[in-house]
């Protein structure tokens, strides 16, 4: 699932997502939706209510995204809902007539930090160790595509007093203009570089498996893991790679200490070094390209920024040597 997802962000995030407008009846689509889950609130013991008003139903988007999205919703509503909780899925029109769908819950709520946080991609709010599974990237997608379909999607929480989300989408008859993100504009949807093996030292097994998801993207990259820094200095050393990423927090040397062994080496001081780590303070960050990285990305990745510094990197090599 974490892999689909992160493809399915990828695609976003690089303009590869194709959405066909229609008119649709929110009674349609959410009754779908909730016929989908109507197993996993029976299970779970919550109720689901729905409340739609005829003056605000009838949206214009893309079919299956938009039950993408309420799935989401509704899935999430469910699983961070107590016991005997409730879901009301409802409707109204806003102020500026666009339709809202609110989906809301009698789960413990969130408080603002966790409010502040809630649409960072595999940010989870701290719920990673619980028994409620998830990948964390499924509101990330639903944001980015209510944005694409010419809405929005907000949440407002407070602790003790559940959550609720709202999805606001252009009601039907409105003329179909595809959103178009700025900052999406320079990144490129493939690359021409050619083929190239790139080196990824990461201890965590779940983030090894997201960057795989993220490369399935450049066909041309072929990606060698290693758990460990010097275990990974070794491996290049035997087979020198185009690109390493390097995690900061590994289990058995810094990442600037790491930093610092490969650019003393003769055999890997030219290697380019691309940081993809979860620490993100500016001092960190400055320390890691005094000691030699080319670029530094922070966790939770943002992939569009990824694919432009993995492309610009392996784009200048085959400039430099062909």
């Amino acid at each position: 699932h974490m892999i689909n997802d992160t493809l399915d962000l990828a695609r976003i995030e690089s303009g590869h997502v194709e959405l066909a407008p229609q008119t649709l009846d929110l009674q349609e689509i959410v009754a779908d939706v909730t016929a989908l889950l109507a197993h996993n609130a029976q299970k779970a013991n919550v109720r689901i209510d729905v409340r739609l008003f005829d003056e605000a139903r009838l949206v214009v988007g893309d079919a299956t995204r938009v039950k993408q999205i309420l799935t989401n919703l509704l899935s999430n509503a469910i699983k961070y809902n107590v016991a005997e909780g409730r879901v009301l899925m409802s409707s109204h029109t806003a102020a500026n007539g666009k339709v809202v769908l609110e989906v809301s819950d009698t789960g413990p709520g969130m408080d603002e930090t966790q409010l502040a946080q809630l649409f960072q991609p595999f940010n989870r709010l701290g719920r990673e160790a619980g028994p409620i599974e998830g990948t964390g990237i499924g509101l990330v997608i639903s944001l980015r595509l209510a944005e694409l379909m010419g809405g929005t999607l907000r949440a407002h929480s407070a602790p003790g007093e559940g959550a609720t989300f709202l999805l606001e989408l252009p009601p039907a008859e409105t003329p179909w203009v595809p959103a178009v993100s700025d900052k999406l504009d320079s990144v490129p949807a493939d690359a021409e570089y050619r083929q190239r093996v790139v080196h990824y030292i990461e201890d965590n097994e779940t983030n090894v498996e997201v960057m795989r998801g993220i490369l399935a993207l450049r066909p041309q990259v072929r990606l060698e893991v290693s758990m460990l820094g010097l275990e990974g200095l070794a491996a290049m050393r035997v087979r020198k790679p185009s690109l390493l990423l390097l995690d900061m927090h590994l289990p058995d040397i810094d990442g600037l200490a790491m930093l610092q062994l490969l650019k003393a080496d003769p055999d890997t001081a030219d290697i380019p070094v691309i940081v993809v780590s979860a620490d993100a303070t500016a001092t960190r960050i400055e320390d890691a390209l005094r000691a030699g990285a080319l670029h530094y990305i922070t966790k939770p990745i943002n992939v569009a920024q990824f694919f432009a510094a993995l492309d610009e990197t392996l784009e200048e090599l085959d400039t430099l040597f062909g």
